[in-house]
């Protein structure tokens, strides 16, 4: 039975997801993503014990599980409410559910259950508790499979990896784009489940920290009690890498300091420099992390692989400044406040976090495939966008992320559109630029279609202004060495610029994305915008043992670059010095 209403009150909301998808995005991107969610979750759902029948008959929730509005994606969660329904201890999870996305405000969402007496006590209960069990198995395998699972993708990927798109018809395009969704896709429900553990095991571990030690400081164990550091460290690590091997050598370092333009040190490097180890171990760099870049997953983004001058510009700033970066981290253990808990809770607590600080290792690592993935579509399209734009149907190549997927397979199979291709992509950039400099709320709560949310938006953006405030407060997601205040020089980015000074200072930021992480190792401390306890900067912040306060609302538009500025790391209160 479907759990879903189509026409009841919708609760629309990305504080969580704006971190990968910032801002505005297109409809090639979204039409992607939102496959991708239906998918993979349709996928997980099975795999945690939902039925076949279940999952056809709430269609519609997978369907939704994310929307387009103003050009900006964001969570319906109310398809993610019905989802966590399929499982048992609803209520729990829901709420574990709002933590993991940095929902600021619970929702009462219930669930309608359609059973009787007799079919709750001797039906649905046997049932719940043989699923509760099929998740416990499932949860015990995670570290299993996912090793499984990378080998799997590893395999994969290489294989589809050597593939020349340019050598490849529309229809070869179509089809190899195809081949990638069966088999990463299908698989991706491994990925998923180990998501599932990290929302329950942190979960859990916070409402327990709070209950057995009066602490709100779960998320500053997780990670420490793994001995291993986080795969979206290691493109840092290698900048910090780079970085210390051109300090090193006078005369490639004067390369970079003298004047010239990027372009110009990478003519160098790839002519007069080509064999020398430095350009060996950047050229390194671009084969493995080309894709891992902010605004990783949109796949408008310009990567790394396409324009390296960015990777330059970094490298240059960072050159100038003769300082010790920063790596992550030793195991900190901090065990001393759990000396009064009782022999099981402390050895339960402790088995927890570890468990939570492997899930949390391993999403990381998950992250990072799906950014190869999303690199590897990004080219098929590029390349349909190449062809299509010499055979005039499209003005150049990038228009190609103005339509959907479905559009663009309708004009390889020779399918009629709606419009010409060239008058769709001109409207919907003009609508994209139309609303790239609006401010979107966060939450919205609306029984009405998208398209009447628009408009009221708009109607609303064009009769008031906003107003600031001086007051800025967040969560204190990193609070390195138990400091009480940490103060220092802000940069404040509304996005990611290459060529900023990033050492020594404290990124005040909108969000950030696993592709920020080449800049991490330089900063002192984080401010953002939008996120939660286990978004990307609070996780990265932790494992680097820099101050990071989250969910600072306005942050971007108070605090101004080269303001001297002072973080409360018990309150999360930021005030101007």
């Amino acid at each position: 039975m479907s759990y879903e209403k189509e026409d009841k009150k919708k609760i629309y909301d990305n504080s969580n997801i704006a971190e990968s998808y910032a801002g505005v995005t297109t409809p090639l991107t979204f039409s992607f993503a939102r496959y991708v969610y239906q998918e993979v979750y349709q996928h997980f759902s099975k795999m945690m014990g939902a039925s076949d029948k279940l999952i056809q008959e709430n269609k519609f929730t997978f369907e939704h599980m994310i929307e387009f509005i103003g050009y900006r994606i964001y969570y319906n969660l109310n398809s993610w409410y019905t989802m966590l329904s399929f499982f048992p201890a609803y209520k729990f999870s829901s709420e574990f559910m709002e933590k993991m996305m940095g929902v600021e405000k619970r929702s009462v969402f219930a669930i309608e259950r359609p059973y009787n007496f007799f079919s709750k006590y001797f039906f649905y209960l046997p049932k719940t508790i043989l699923q509760g069990m099929k998740i416990i198995f499932v949860f015990s395998l995670l570290g299993r499979q996912m090793k499984k699972f990378s080998k799997y993708f590893e395999h994969v990927f290489s294989e589809l990896n050597t593939i020349d798109l340019d050598e490849l018809s529309h229809n070869e395009l179509k089809e190899l784009y195809n081949e990638a969704e069966k088999k990463l896709l299908t698989q991706w429900k491994v990925p998923i489940a180990n998501d599932f553990a990290v929302m329950v095991s942190t979960g859990l571990a916070d409402k327990l920290f709070r209950k057995w030690l009066a602490s709100d400081k779960a998320y500053s164990y997780m990670i420490s009690g793994v001995n291993k550091p986080l795969t979206s460290l290691d493109p840092g690590n290698k900048i910090i890498h780079i970085t210390h091997l051109i300090r090193q050598d006078e005369n490639v370092k004067k390369v970079f300091l003298s004047g010239y333009s990027e372009k110009e040190i990478l003519e160098l490097l790839r002519g007069k420099l080509k064999n020398h180890g430095i350009t060996d171990a950047i050229e390194s760099y671009l084969d493995d992390f080309g894709t891992r870049m902010p605004n990783e997953l949109k796949l408008e983004s310009e990567t790394l692989t396409e324009n390296p001058k960015n990777l330059i510009s970094i490298l240059k700033k960072l050159i100038k400044a003769d300082n010790s970066l920063r790596k992550s981290k030793e195991a900190d253990p901090r065990d001393t406040s759990f000396k009064k808990l009782g022999l099981p809770k402390r050895i339960f607590l402790k088995w927890l976090l570890r468990w939570s600080g492997n899930s949390i290792h391993r999403r990381e690592e998950a992250r990072f495939y799906r950014t190869l993935i999303f690199g590897y579509v990004r080219r098929i399209f590029l390349a349909i966008g190449q062809k299509l734009a010499r055979e005039k149907i499209i003005k150049n190549e990038r228009d190609i992320f103005y339509l959907t997927i479905g559009e663009i397979f309708n004009i390889i199979d020779g399918k009629q559109l709606s419009s010409t291709p060239d008058l769709i992509v001109e409207q919907r950039k003009r609508e994209f630029e139309k609303w790239q400099n609006l401010s979107l709320p966060r939450r919205i709560e609306s029984a009405k279609d998208i398209p009447i949310i628009e408009e009221e938006i708009l109607g609303k953006q064009l009769a008031t202004q906003k107003t600031l405030s001086d007051k800025l407060i967040g969560r204190v997601a990193s609070c390195p060495n138990k400091l009480a205040t940490f103060s220092g020089i802000a940069l404040t980015l509304k996005s990611f610029d290459p060529s900023a000074d990033f050492e020594g200072k404290i990124l005040v930021t909108s969000q950030t994305d696993p592709g920020w992480t080449i800049v991490f190792p330089f900063l002192k401390g984080v401010v953002v915008e939008r996120g939660g306890m286990l978004s990307h900067a609070a996780i990265v912040a932790r494992e680097l043992n820099i101050p990071c306060i989250v969910g600072v609302e306005n942050a971007t538009d108070v605090i101004k670059s080269g303001m001297n500025i002072n973080l409360d790391l018990h309150s999360g209160l930021i005030q101007k010095l």
